[in-house]
Protein backbone atom coordinates (compact mmCIF):
# COMPACT_ATOMS: atom_id res chain seq x y z
CA UNK A 1 0.00 0.00 0.00
CA UNK A 2 1.17 3.21 -0.75
CA UNK A 3 1.43 6.44 1.33
CA UNK A 4 -1.50 8.67 0.75
CA UNK A 5 -0.81 12.00 -1.34
CA UNK A 6 -1.70 14.99 0.64
CA UNK A 7 -4.66 17.10 -0.79
CA UNK A 8 -4.49 21.00 -0.90
CA UNK A 9 -6.56 22.40 1.48
CA UNK A 10 -8.13 25.95 0.11
CA UNK A 11 -8.82 27.46 3.28
CA UNK A 12 -5.22 26.90 4.36
CA UNK A 13 -3.87 29.49 2.48
CA UNK A 14 -2.67 32.80 4.38
CA UNK A 15 -5.02 35.41 4.31
CA UNK A 16 -3.87 38.49 2.81
CA UNK A 17 -5.03 42.01 4.03
CA UNK A 18 -4.03 45.44 2.12
CA UNK A 19 -4.99 49.17 4.32
CA UNK A 20 -3.66 52.32 2.34
CA UNK A 21 -4.68 55.38 4.56
CA UNK A 22 -5.28 58.50 2.28
CA UNK A 23 -3.94 62.14 3.04
CA UNK A 24 -6.48 63.37 5.79
CA UNK A 25 -8.27 66.88 4.65
CA UNK A 26 -10.48 69.07 6.68
CA UNK A 27 -10.10 66.94 9.90
CA UNK A 28 -11.22 63.89 8.31
CA UNK A 29 -9.67 60.56 7.30
CA UNK A 30 -9.81 57.28 5.05
CA UNK A 31 -8.53 53.84 5.40
CA UNK A 32 -8.92 52.06 2.41
CA UNK A 33 -9.02 48.17 3.20
CA UNK A 34 -8.62 45.56 1.06
CA UNK A 35 -8.86 41.63 1.75
CA UNK A 36 -9.81 39.35 4.04
CA UNK A 37 -10.44 40.49 7.87
CA UNK A 38 -9.89 37.49 10.51
CA UNK A 39 -7.20 36.29 13.43
CA UNK A 40 -4.85 36.24 11.19
CA UNK A 41 -4.78 39.89 10.19
CA UNK A 42 -6.85 41.74 12.69
CA UNK A 43 -4.03 43.18 14.40
CA UNK A 44 -3.08 45.01 11.47
CA UNK A 45 -6.33 46.37 10.74
CA UNK A 46 -6.20 47.39 14.22
CA UNK A 47 -2.32 48.91 14.24
CA UNK A 48 -3.91 51.11 11.04
CA UNK A 49 -6.67 52.11 13.29
CA UNK A 50 -4.50 52.92 16.19
CA UNK A 51 -1.99 55.02 14.34
CA UNK A 52 -4.91 57.11 12.69
CA UNK A 53 -6.31 58.36 15.37
CA UNK A 54 -3.29 58.91 16.88
CA UNK A 55 -2.26 61.05 14.09
CA UNK A 56 -3.90 64.55 13.72
CA UNK A 57 -7.17 65.08 15.59
CA UNK A 58 -9.76 63.53 13.43
CA UNK A 59 -13.74 64.51 13.05
CA UNK A 60 -14.38 61.87 10.97
CA UNK A 61 -12.66 58.44 10.03
CA UNK A 62 -14.19 56.46 6.97
CA UNK A 63 -13.24 52.73 6.53
CA UNK A 64 -13.54 52.13 3.39
CA UNK A 65 -14.73 48.04 3.10
CA UNK A 66 -15.07 47.68 -0.49
CA UNK A 67 -12.63 45.10 -0.88
CA UNK A 68 -13.09 43.38 1.92
CA UNK A 69 -14.35 39.87 1.43
CA UNK A 70 -14.15 38.26 4.40
CA UNK A 71 -14.74 39.56 8.37
CA UNK A 72 -14.75 37.40 11.45
CA UNK A 73 -15.41 38.49 15.47
CA UNK A 74 -11.87 39.09 15.62
CA UNK A 75 -12.19 42.18 12.80
CA UNK A 76 -15.80 43.20 14.41
CA UNK A 77 -14.26 43.54 18.10
CA UNK A 78 -10.93 45.52 16.43
CA UNK A 79 -13.50 47.92 14.49
CA UNK A 80 -16.01 48.01 18.12
CA UNK A 81 -12.83 49.19 19.66
CA UNK A 82 -11.74 51.81 17.52
CA UNK A 83 -15.09 52.90 17.51
CA UNK A 84 -15.45 53.71 21.32
CA UNK A 85 -11.24 55.55 21.03
CA UNK A 86 -12.70 57.51 17.53
CA UNK A 87 -15.91 58.42 19.60
CA UNK A 88 -13.86 59.33 22.66
CA UNK A 89 -12.20 61.50 20.77
CA UNK A 90 -14.88 62.89 19.41
CA UNK A 91 -14.40 61.40 16.21
CA UNK A 92 -17.13 60.06 14.10
CA UNK A 93 -15.91 56.41 12.50
CA UNK A 94 -17.42 54.85 10.21
CA UNK A 95 -17.44 52.31 7.81
CA UNK A 96 -18.51 52.49 4.08
CA UNK A 97 -19.30 50.61 0.83
CA UNK A 98 -19.09 46.74 2.65
CA UNK A 99 -20.16 43.89 0.28
CA UNK A 100 -23.27 41.82 0.70
CA UNK A 101 -21.41 38.92 2.72
CA UNK A 102 -19.90 40.76 5.67
CA UNK A 103 -22.73 43.53 5.95
CA UNK A 104 -24.78 40.38 6.81
CA UNK A 105 -21.95 39.37 9.01
CA UNK A 106 -22.50 42.73 10.71
CA UNK A 107 -26.80 42.78 10.46
CA UNK A 108 -26.18 39.19 12.44
CA UNK A 109 -24.14 40.85 14.71
CA UNK A 110 -26.29 43.74 15.85
CA UNK A 111 -23.72 46.63 14.42
CA UNK A 112 -24.81 48.03 11.60
CA UNK A 113 -25.75 51.17 13.00
CA UNK A 114 -23.09 51.48 15.52
CA UNK A 115 -20.50 51.78 12.47
CA UNK A 116 -22.53 53.99 10.35
CA UNK A 117 -24.51 52.11 7.86
CA UNK A 118 -27.83 52.46 7.31
CA UNK A 119 -29.92 48.88 7.34
CA UNK A 120 -31.92 49.57 3.90
CA UNK A 121 -29.04 50.99 2.59
CA UNK A 122 -27.59 48.61 -0.58
CA UNK A 123 -24.43 46.45 -0.10
CA UNK A 124 -21.53 46.60 -3.17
Amino acid sequence: MSPATPMPVPWSTPSHLSITPLAVTEGRGLLVVIGEIDLATSGELAAALADALGGPPLSALEVDFAGVRFLDSSGILVLLRAHARAAEQGCRLTVTDVRSAVRRVLEITGVLATLGLDSTSPAC
